[in-house]
């Protein structure tokens, strides 16, 4: 699937690679000069990874609430918040990003769970006045220290008033806003900060600012098999509000004790070599989890990852070996994420 930008990184010379079934931009320029834009100056990156759905009516906050992780009562309007849809078991269905616009709540999304979650939200729907639609906006991502003054640059009229919305992202790494809204208007924006000296951007150099900011990608760093407890994703969870599916899995591991694996940071010892999808193993042999990202990060100029640990070895400090494909061992240190909930 392409993206409604993909048009306009082509004419910006982009190469293109598939994730989770959608056609993204790799590189434009070359890693090494979008991740110094994005983290020095403005990177332009195609958001088209993720999807959009939204839910408007009286009804609409007060049946998420029933659905969802997070409490979303307490969202005000224009603003954001964490959340998740569960399965009754605890498993993911899809991590989500909520934005409140008066009685519309606008779902974000991983592309490829778009159509589980209106299947999941046709299933539970019933008598509740409220209707949601699936509109497919360009979504262009301004990334950087210079964000917010190029796109104040644009002269964009306040939300709501115009067909371009601004949002702003918590998860892309480092400081991001986002144009949403019409193909055609989105790219000649897009046009007009490349001409103000934004530089166009790809996947790779966004997957280090992701990594380095150990931010856990859908698909990637988990996915349906994976319950919330075990992606560590506990920001994503209220402990105050009513039922919800999942709920009590995810209150009896946090009452109780621990998941029987947990998505922890690693950093490598050393080496270039890519080992995502890498097992992890003790010094016997024993397997122990598995690498889901890695990334050379120039923040901390070092090999960095994400990955899947069982609970013997999910503590800070813990050392394990990463089992290259060439038969080499890389040692590895886990680092545990603090435990904050939303």
């Amino acid at each position: 699937m392409e993206t409604p930008l993909h048009e306009l990184f082509t004419s910006w010379g982009a190469e293109f690679g598939r994730l989770d079934g959608v056609e993204l931009p790799l590189r434009v320029a070359g890693a090494g000069p979008e991740y110094e834009a994005a983290r020095e100056g403005t990177a332009l990156f195609d958001g088209g990874d993720r999807g959009w759905l939204e839910i408007e009516g009286e009804d609409a906050v007060d049946f998420l609430q029933r659905l969802l992780s997070s409490d979303v009562p307490a969202l005000g309007d224009g603003g954001w918040q964490w959340s998740a849809l569960l399965d009754g078991r605890g498993h993911w269905v899809a991590d989500l990003i909520l934005f409140r616009f008066g009685d519309r709540i606008e779902i974000d999304l991983p592309a490829s769970r778009e159509d589980a979650v209106e299947q999941a939200l046709d299933r539970l729907h019933f008598g509740e006045r409220l209707a949601w639609r699936r509109p497919r906006p360009a979504r262009l991502l301004v990334a950087g220290p210079g964000a917010e003054a190029a796109v104040a640059g644009l002269g964009l009229p306040p939300a709501g008033e115009g067909p371009i919305q601004v949002l702003r992202r918590p998860d892309r790494g480092v400081e991001c806003l986002e144009l949403l809204g019409p193909p055609e208007e989105v790219a000649a924006h897009g046009e007009r900060l490349r001409a103000a000296g934004a530089v166009p951007a790809g996947l790779v150099a966004l997957d280090i600012l992701r990594v380095e900011a150990a931010e856990p990608r859908w698909g990637t760093d988990f996915n349906e098999t994976v319950t919330l407890p075990e992606s560590n994703e506990w920001r994503r969870v209220s402990f105050t509000k009513g039922c919800y599916p999942g709920q009590e899995v995810v209150a009896r591991v946090n009452a109780y004790g621990e998941a029987p694996r947990q998505l922890c940071r690693l950093r490598f010892d050393g080496g270039t070599t890519p080992l995502a999808g890498c097992p992890l193993v003790d010094e016997e042999g024993k397997r122990l989890g598995r690498v889901s990202s890695w990334v050379w990060s120039p923040l901390r100029d070092e090999p960095i990852g994400l990955g899947t640990v069982r609970r013997r070895a999910a503590h800070n400090g813990a050392r394990l070996l990463a089992a290259a494909d060439d038969g080499a061992r890389v040692g590895v240190t886990v680092e545990v994420p603090e435990k904050v909930h939303g």
